[in-house]
């Protein structure tokens, strides 16, 4: 009688089990390449992860009304780095620093800002890239030290309010051989944006 009670018991142990739902598998959020199928990937990586607000006396809404007028503070600084990898199972070559091949942002978070700035300086000049050949699997790191980012600068992200945030970072560049579907330019290259994941960074009340 005993093992026949053990016997049900492991049964309907076994039915439960079998009825339960499969746990949920969150997938991490993933990076991108523009065209699609690029054998690239950009990771962003945090050297810093906590800042300190830093709002020069002001408020939150004192410093949005100064954006909106046009009289932007400087972008928050910050200890980040942009790692592009050759996911491919070839060598290739992308261009990495000058005028064209720049930093984008993406930031979010209750008091996060971004603007495109109305008065840009115009440089006379353009500086020519760094042509960097990354092996299969090998990576070419770009710093970010600053929430200034775009063409020549011309676009800023601020954090006005203590809290987390998440921080996409982009990069646009050219890539040799020219990825199908990507814009061609000279010399077997195609530009590319590569985008990657987002990253968590907090920013803390001043002490």
């Amino acid at each position: 009688m005993m093992w026949r009670k053990i016997g049900s018991a492991s049964l309907l142990l076994a039915l439960l089990l079998a009825a339960a739902p499969a746990p949920v598998k969150t997938k991490k959020p993933s990076g991108k390449t523009d065209p699609p199928g690029a054998p690239l990937e950009a990771v962003l990586k945090a050297k810093k992860a906590k800042y300190t607000l830093d709002l020069g006396g002001k408020s939150a809404d004192e410093v949005r009304k100064q954006i909106a007028a046009g009289n932007y503070p400087e972008a928050p600084a910050v200890e980040l780095v942009l790692e592009i990898k050759n996911t491919g199972r070839e060598e290739v070559k992308i261009k990495i620093g000058g005028t064209y091949n720049v930093v984008s942002l993406d930031l979010k978070g209750s008091g996060a800002v971004s603007e495109k700035l109305k008065r840009r300086i115009t440089p006379k000049f353009v500086i020519a890239p760094r042509t960097v050949t990354l092996e299969p699997g090998k990576s070419a790191s770009v710093p970010i030290t600053s929430l200034s980012y775009g063409l020549r600068g011309g676009e800023r992200a601020w954090w006005l309010e203590p809290g987390k945030y998440q921080l996409a970072a982009g990069y646009r560049t050219s890539v040799s051989p020219r990825p199908k579907d990507a814009k061609e330019e000279p010399g077997d290259f195609g530009a590319v944006t590569v985008t990657s994941a987002p990253i968590e960074l907090e920013v803390e009340t001043p002490k």
